[in-house]
């Protein structure tokens, strides 16, 4: 009785604590990070913008979850947008001060993928969905990920013309740095790995088969780009900093 009567005062106090303790202590915790018109309680409130090294989402909106303090952590469910592009998940705060996301999606468009991370410019068709099943992050960097990406009806339209099918790509994190294990399923097929660090150095290696109604272009660019590989594939392997 003693323990339940404890865990309904401190819901209570949460509830009517002002949004902007919290707001200022993840401020504080992850600099540069900034929340814009904070309102609400701890327990359940929202921002019109949150910023980070250029990053903006928002709205966001966030209602405490109870059952992390059962892992020692402060736990929230989220909704909110990036770039117009809506997602959800649960985010906690553990005693170490790192950040967990957990049971997460977002919905993309691949050209903001590419802009951000891709070391060559290219014209994409399709949606991308990111779905992450579990991520730890230490210093803005993941030190612990699984998921995956997966970008429907892919393609690409400039400087060549690729019809991808389903690509996906298994997300994980070893030696500090993120990974990408790349499959697809359209005419013309790529298989390969990608990884990433926190200093965002890149490397990629990908086999890429031509199909059936692949143009001379295509053939002519992968010869510029990769090296002849197996079963009529080009190999593109490069690395560098984005």
């Amino acid at each position: 009785m003693l323990a339940a009567g404890i865990g309904t005062y401190l819901l209570v106090l949460l509830a009517h604590f002002p949004a902007n303790k919290l707001t200022g202590y993840l401020e504080q915790q992850y600099a540069p990070l900034a929340f814009r018109s904070v309102s609400g309680s701890v327990f359940s409130g929202n921002a019109a913008r949150l910023e980070r090294e250029g990053l903006v989402a928002g709205p966001l909106k966030w209602r405490f979850r109870p059952a992390g303090l059962l892992r020692g952590r402060l736990e929230y469910h989220l909704q909110g947008s990036v770039r117009q592009h809506r997602f959800t998940g649960d985010a906690a705060i553990d005693l170490a001060g790192r950040l967990h996301v957990s049971d997460a999606g977002i919905e993309l468009d691949p050209a903001d993928l590419v802009r951000e991370y891709s070391p060559v410019g290219f014209t994409t068709t399709g949606l991308v969905n990111v779905q992450i099943d579990a991520l730890e992050l230490l210093d803005g960097f993941p030190v612990a990920l699984d998921g995956h990406l997966v970008w429907t009806e892919a393609g690409v339209t400039e400087p060549v013309s690729l019809a991808l099918g389903r690509l996906e790509v298994m997300l994980g994190q070893e030696a500090d740095r993120i990974t990408g294990e790349v499959s697809n399923d359209g005419d013309t097929r790529v298989a390969g790995r990608l990884a990433l660090s926190a200093t965002r150095e890149y490397s990629l290696d990908l086999q890429v088969t031509p199909g059936g109604e692949a143009s001379p272009e295509v053939f002519d660019f992968l010869k510029s780009w990769g090296q002849p590989g197996q079963g009529g594939g080009y190999r593109l392997a490069d690395s560098g900093t984005l």
